[in-house]
């Protein structure tokens, strides 16, 4: 998922309107999906359900090292059958986080939190907090602020608050995490500002996602290319948005649109961590069945990026800067199968976690897809797996020229028919899923660079991942590679 300039990325570009499906499309009940409840007891029916799950691969983990696993997602509460069930995930990439309110010991681990590197910033479900758990509120002249999150397919309502968040490494004997902390960083906390009335400008971003069943997790780690939701760097200004991103509420007035300081916002766990602090690679293994596998594991691994110590340097193919949106360009340039690429030059193309598929304009390729509202609209259902290849370079700044383009090959089944339903429905991970987005790319080239005109880009999700270690710079990273000296923000694979 992800919004736009690195503010909750789960959208990575609100103006893309890319069709991001946090939840995915569930191919049927399978091992771990079926109802446990029948209970009056919520937080017993939901606790038995998650007994089930798949748990973490913790075991020798190193501390900058935090596992991750692409599963059927957290269990959530049916208030009318009383009864709990996993929400039914397709390529949503989880781990667990602790967090404890500053200056104490109370602390929790809190499992099923995305990972989504096309956002910035820690955001919790209330509702998987203990009743002991009330971290400090962010406030103005002693009034809250509150932050409408908006990402693609909805939006989130809640407070901003304070916290200290450790992830990574094996948990210790009561459960918590303490490989990476980042202490005193400020967190949104989903679903508790009901007191306050949404705004209309926030409410009309699309459908509430301030539970765990229309959110599809239980929070969402965002550690993309941003320090933080809004600074001059990632040049989000309010025009960029569908609603005011911060508001500050009052009982006697309601809630009016903020300017927050930098200070204030949600920010990037990973850029207040004490070491490993510019950046993270991604590894998830390749999926190699073609109509996917289930519970797939892999590791987020945080990094000191600027060190120069790892092998970024050596080990990905390509460094790929981004502009201060986080977007870069891309292209589709063939494809097979009777269906036709039309090789314009996406401009606003971007690296997205929290999207569960490639994501790819109408305007640059023609396969088709599922029109109807259930089960799966909007999957591309061509009539055979479709082999396409895209071309990646940087974006074109004034102080960072374009690098090389990359060539990158990649398929597109039939969700409706080759993939959901495969293995009894029971499957979580496939690298051939994948969906219109709306908008059009460019359509006039200048020399080497596109004239950015587009309205849109290829949003590469999950998919694009597996089988591929995916490292994100901070827009704080600046790595010297002799002769050469980087800046972030950029991608590199």
């Amino acid at each position: 998922m992800m919004l736009r300039g690195g503010l909750i990325a789960v959208l990575a570009a609100l103006t893309l309107s890319a069709l991001v499906v946090s939840c995915g499309g569930s191919g049927g009940s399978g091992s771990g999906s079926g109802s446990i409840g029948g209970s009056s007891d919520p937080g017993a029916a939901v606790a038995a359900c998650e007994a089930r799950l798949p748990q973490l691969n913790t075991t020798g983990l190193a501390s900058n090292e935090a596992s991750i696993v692409v599963d059927k997602g957290p269990c959530a509460y049916n208030t009318s059958t009383g009864t709990a069930s996993t929400i039914g995930s397709v390529n949503i990439a989880f781990t667990s986080v602790t967090v404890c309110i500053p200056g104490t010991s109370t602390c929790q681990t809190i499992d099923h939190i995305m990972v989504d590197t096309g956002s910035s910033g820690l955001r919790i479900m209330s509702s998987t907090l203990n009743s002991n758990m009330s971290l400090p509120p962010v406030t103005n002249a002693g009034e809250p602020l509150i932050e409408c999150g908006q990402f693609a397919d909805g939006y989130t309502w809640g407070s901003v608050r304070t916290a200290n968040v450790s992830i990574g490494g094996p948990p210790n004997a009561s459960g918590f995490f303490t490989g990476e902390t980042a202490n005193n960083v400020n967190v949104q906390v989903i679903g508790d500002a009901s007191a306050y009335t949404t705004p209309g400008a926030c409410s009309g971003t699309g459908n509430a996602l301030n539970d765990v069943a229309s959110f599809g997790a239980n929070g969402i780690l965002g550690v993309g290319l941003f320090v933080n939701d809004c600074s001059t760097t990632t040049a989000c200004i309010e025009a960029d948005l569908l609603s005011p991103l911060y508001y500050e509420c009052t009982a006697n007035s309601g809630c009016a649109s903020y300017d927050a300081a930098v200070t204030q916002q949600v920010s990037n766990p990973v850029a207040s961590f004490a070491a490993d602090n510019t950046g993270e690679v991604m590894n998830l293994p390749a999926v190699t069945v073609a109509s996917g596998e289930q519970n797939v594991y892999g590791t987020l691994v945080f990094l000191d990026v600027s060190a120069g110590t790892t092998d970024i340097s050596t080990s990905p193919t390509q460094i790929y800067f981004a502009d201060g949106y986080g977007d870069f360009y891309s292209a589709i340039t063939s494809a097979n199968d009777g269906y036709t690429a039309t090789a314009t030059i996406c401009s606003n193309s971007f690296i997205d976690s929290g999207s569960n598929g490639f994501f790819i304009p109408t305007s640059s390729v023609n396969i088709p897809f599922d029109p109807n509202p259930t089960p799966n609209i909007g999957w591309f259902t061509p009539s055979g797996t479709v082999n396409l290849t895209a071309g990646i370079s940087s974006a074109n700044t004034t102080t960072i020229p374009g690098t090389p383009q990359t060539t990158i090959a990649f398929s597109i089944a039939n969700a409706d028919t080759v993939l959901f339903p495969a293995n009894g429905g029971a499957n979580t991970a496939f690298n051939n899923l994948g969906g219109p987005s709306g908008g059009t790319c460019d359509t006039t080239v200048s020399g080497s660079q596109p004239a950015n005109t587009s309205t849109t880009g290829i949003d590469w999700g999950l998919p694009f991942f597996f089988g591929r270690p995916i490292y994100v710079a901070l827009e704080t990273t600046q790595l010297t590679v002799s002769p050469n000296t980087y800046f972030g923000p950029f991608w590199a694979f």
